[in-house]
């Protein structure tokens, strides 16, 4: 790790601060592909759907073509036989999608029931009674209806987490299904009536029940649209108009055949005018259906486009995020690889002897500053380099000169001292001409020893200065190798406050990562809570409907109770004019009578009971619709609040990364200030040497001082000739 280059170094941490930035994109496409799938998938249940739709629209109209040729109007046998014919269409066009879904979807066992069901209709329905027929129509078509629930429940429809295309499935996976169902249903029920011409009273009872259930079932339809389109009012000029179209139709076919069969005079029905009543019904019931299937295929179809899109953006973004990063590292190493290199290339020629070598400063960061200190350092060094050779020079000299007056002290006065244009030539003339004349002038000598002596005080001043001025530049050099010293321990205590900031970035990541996750698992519970509510919220609907249906069945029986009322009245008036032969028949009439009170009294208690529980089913629809919004709306500030922890991600990648870069430089500095502290640790040794090398020159000086006394003391024992002191 130690070994690898800088820009190698800078480029494994961006690699490094990338996994993490690669691992939140990957997440984002997961979870993006996986909406992706399941809007895919409900797609496909629609796919399914819209197949199932043609038996849901021609099973009724082969219902009640049948029950109108088992009446005995036989002019509609030509179009049973082209409805069976299209029926079997149908069913090969479903048995197509369920080989293409309905392994993934295990809905195979339920689609069989229904065709095994069909095929029994088909084969037999001519030879049935009108009611074993109805029953045998009826069946295929709730098992029918109840395969369509099956598969919105495998495709995901019934569980949408947009409540604007919930709504929506719903409706083609309930509501418009069943009032379809309805509509069919008395269709079938009126067309054997006005066949036959007469109606029992279990059809009657039936009649009742089916045009209240219409109506019913209408609202519940119009409630469920008006709901996609609260949540998303871009479909409502596409669906209201039709909506109310096919709930007014179905209202209207309702009320004829109430004012036909309920309310009629006992006059002739017109089958055909019923007929076509109702199948115009049916037409727009199934208009409205397949415009809620196609609203509901261009909401998902664009869903999967957006989906689609916001994927490619975070990819592309990821893309343009890490080329970025990589740039960012290449300035960076090769801004520090260009300085880093200038200082090595000035120190291997420093090494090699060139000490006129200076750094090329290139940035003006810190290691520029830190180029320009050392080209500092250089200078100063090299000024103490050139003192030190200078008082070389000076000591050999002094040396030789000493070798030369050693001779003349044993009395060799034929040498003479080298004159030479240094300190020291001075010196060296002044003993020549001393010897030139020491034979002539030997009275002389005195003198000539004394400004010897003198002249070697005044070396020896000067040799004591330059002792003290190496000494000071020693002392001040140790403070200053000193001072890089504590120069360096404060850049590499800034390394090391990097390396722990670094550390602090990567936990503030990593607990935001963490964050992250937690808020992933808060909108998976938001979205599972939203699943329940909505699943809760369809069977309080269902509730409802059954009470609705229960309270249509009292009143049915309020009305048996009412007619056996009256027809106990009736008994009663008939025994009286009986006389003493209808007196016993008179006390079972009047017990008939009270019975039907009892019945009355009993259906008025139920229906209070049903009306209560109808409107505290009402209210708990409202609520759980409130709890679904409610529900949606904390998915919302989840999925923002997963939005900030990932911007708060993002910065605290770029913190990680700039403190990195800063570790990286101050380890560097840390490095360089260590190589110009051992520098400077060197070239105080030398100075030290350079003043204990004055000092010895400067205990040779007093000790010639010392001789030249002793030479004053020898010569003035001389007696010189006349000639010679002349």
């Amino acid at each position: 790790m130690f070994k690898l280059r800088i820009w190698h170094k800078l480029s494994l941490i961006a690699l490094l601060m990338g996994v993490p930035v690669v691992a939140l994109v990957y997440l984002f496409v997961q979870s993006q592909n996986r909406q992706i799938d399941t809007t895919k998938n409900e797609l496909a249940g629609l796919e399914y759907l819209q197949q199932v739709r043609n038996l849901l629209q021609n099973v009724p109209h082969h219902r009640a073509a049948a029950a109108a040729v088992i009446g005995g109007d036989n002019s509609w046998r030509e179009e049973l036989e082209k409805l069976r014919s299209q029926i079997d269409l149908n069913v090969k066009a479903v048995e197509e999608v369920e080989k293409k879904y309905g392994v993934a979807w295990r809905t195979g066992e339920s689609w069989l029931r229904i065709k095994n069901e069909w095929n029994a209709v088909r084969e037999g329905a001519l030879n049935l009674d009108a009611r074993t027929s109805m029953e045998a129509h009826n069946k295929v078509m709730t098992d029918l209806l109840g395969h369509v629930q099956l598969v919105g429940e495998r495709s995901q429809l019934r569980t949408d987490f947009e409540l604007a295309t919930f709504y929506l499935a719903d409706s083609l996976v309930n509501t418009l299904g069943w009032s379809s169902e309805h509509v069919g249903q008395l269709l079938a029920l009126g067309t054997g009536v006005s066949t036959k011409q007469k109606a029992s009273p279990e059809e009657l009872a039936q009649l009742t029940y089916l045009t209240r259930q219409i109506q019913t079932a209408g609202e519940q339809s119009r409630r469920n649209l008006q709901a996609a389109i609260r949540y998303n009012p871009r479909v409502a000029s596409e669906i209201s108009a039709v909506m109310n179209t096919a709930v007014d139709a179905a209202n209207v076919f309702s009320r004829y055949a109430n004012e036909q069969f309920l309310k009629g005079s006992g006059s002739a029905y017109d089958v055909r005018a019923y007929m076509e009543q109702g199948r115009e019904s049916l037409h727009q019931y199934f208009r409205l259906y397949d415009l809620t299937a196609t609203t509901l295929s261009d909401q998902l179809s664009r869903r999967v486009a957006s989906l689609q899109e916001e994927t490619w953006k975070q990819l592309l973004l990821a893309g343009v995020v890490l080329l970025l990063a990589a740039a960012a590292v290449f300035l960076v190493s090769s801004g520090i690889a260009t300085q880093v290199n200038a200082i090595q290339n000035t120190f291997t020629e420093v090494r090699s002897g060139n000490f006129g070598a200076r750094i090329d400063i290139r940035s003006r960061d810190d290691l520029g500053e830190m180029a320009r200190s050392i080209n500092e350092t250089f200078d100063n060094t090299l000024a103490l380099i050139q003192s030190k050779d200078e008082r070389d020079q000076i000591q050999a000299n002094i040396q030789k000169l000493l070798e030369e007056v050693s001779g003349v002290a044993e009395g060799d006065l034929s040498k003479e001292a080298e004159v030479t244009a240094d300190v020291t030539g001075a010196i060296a003339d002044s003993f020549n001409y001393m010897i030139a004349q020491l034979r002539q002038i030997i009275s002389s000598v005195q003198k000539t020893t004394r400004e010897v002596t003198s002249s070697a005080q005044q070396v020896q001043a000067t040799a004591e200065s330059l002792a003290q001025g190496s000494q000071a530049q020693s002392v001040q050099i140790g403070e200053a190798s000193h001072a890089i010293g504590e120069m360096a321990q404060s850049i590499q205590q800034v390394a090391t406050t990097a390396n722990s900031a670094a550390v602090v970035a990567e936990q503030a990541l990593f607990s935001a990562q963490q964050g992250s996750q937690s808020v992933n698992k808060t909108i998976e519970g938001m979205n599972s809570i939203r699943g329940t509510v909505q699943e809760t919220s369809k069977r309080i609907k269902r509730l409802g409907e059954s009470s609705q249906e229960i309270g249509e069945i009292v009143q049915l029986i309020s009305d048996i109770a009412d007619r056996t009322s009256i027809l106990a009245l009736n008994a009663s008036i008939q025994a009286s004019m009986a006389g003493e032969a209808g007196k016993g028949f008179a006390v079972v009439a009047e017990e008939v009578e009270r019975l039907a009170e009892q019945a009355a009294e009993s259906t008025r208690r139920i229906t209070g009971i049903i009306k209560s529980v109808q409107g505290d089913t009402n209210e708990a629809i409202s609520a759980m619709e409130e709890t679904t919004r409610e529900v949606v709306a904390g998915s919302q500030l989840a999925n923002e609040a997963g939005l900030r922890l990932s911007q708060i991600m993002d910065v605290s990648k770029r913190i990680s990364e700039l403190v990195r870069t800063i570790s990286a430089t101050a380890k560097q500095q840390a490095e360089g200030s260590e190589f110009v502290s051992r520098n400077v640790t060197g070239i105080s040794s030398v100075t030290q040497l350079t003043a204990e090398g004055a000092q010895q020159a400067a205990e040779r000086i007093r000790r010639l001082t010392s001789l030249a006394n002793e030479l004053n003391d020898s010569v003035s024992r001389f007696k010189l000739p006349q000639r010679a002191a002349a």
